[in-house]
């Protein structure tokens, strides 16, 4: 746990160019995000899909948010946050749709505007941190085995889709689009994509370890006793102390 900070211990104005941030502003509800700067001496944006066609990017961070900092040479991060900077222009006005469609060829690479198709539906705000990664070629998770959904990853699901049902303005079309998503498209989870932006190693980061590592940062989120769910091998161990 060594790359998530409280902010009440190192605040986010220590990131290097990128962190992935992680909250729970409510009940057993977890919200992702990217906070990102374009040199050292800019001031940071908080860049996050808050809700269907609700990107935003703000420059302060609720206090109760924790932050990642990513296992990549700063001169990577630089360049993602560069990849953020110009999702943000090509996105603020044209927006994105919130369903569960997949973060793999989501924006772009010209333009870095979303390319709404048969697959890239929408975005959740976890798959939204995973599609701005991947569009700069740090790919985070391995979606290949990536559990599918269970009992709890549907019932969130349908809640989403109820939602979207309230909100004028919302077409028959995407509520049609999202209803099929629902039980059949993979949950990628805030807690576990946070965890996998944690991992320096073997990424991108199979589902196991992801879910292992996610389930530590909730507690962490909670300030409950960290029962090490998360466990390197013998393998990783060595790797980790020689950087090999």
């Amino acid at each position: 746990m060594e790359r998530i900070h409280r902010q009440t211990e190192k605040h986010v104005n220590n990131l290097r160019y990128v962190a992935v941030i992680i909250g729970e502003p409510a009940s057993d509800q977890r919200h992702a995000g990217i906070a990102y700067r374009v040199d050292e001496t800019a001031s940071f944006q908080f860049l996050h899909l808050a809700w269907h066609r609700d990107l935003r990017r703000q420059d302060s961070l609720a206090p109760h948010y924790c932050w990642v900092d990513p296992n990549v040479n700063a001169k990577r991060l630089k360049q993602v946050a560069g990849i953020c900077e110009d999702i943000a222009y090509a996105n603020l006005m044209e927006q994105i749709p919130y369903s569960f469609g997949t973060p793999v060829s989501a924006f772009d690479e010209m333009t870095k505007k979303f390319l709404l198709g048969p697959t890239t539906t929408g975005l959740t705000c976890a798959s939204f941190v995973l599609a701005v990664f991947e569009r700069a070629q740090l790919r985070l998770a391995r979606y290949a085995g990536w559990a599918t959904p269970d009992f709890e990853d549907i019932q969130w699901q349908q809640k989403v889709l109820e939602n979207l049902r309230k909100i004028p303005g919302v077409s028959a079309e995407h509520i049609n689009v999202v209803e099929r998503e629902v039980g059949t498209s993979v949950r990628y989870r805030p807690e576990q994509v946070a965890g996998a932006a944690a991992i320096w190693n073997q990424r991108p980061v199979k589902y196991r370890r992801a879910k292992a590592l996610g389930n530590d940062i909730v507690r962490f989120l909670r300030n409950e006793p960290d029962i090490g769910e998360f466990r390197l091998s013998l393998w990783d161990r060595l790797l980790r102390r020689f950087r090999l």
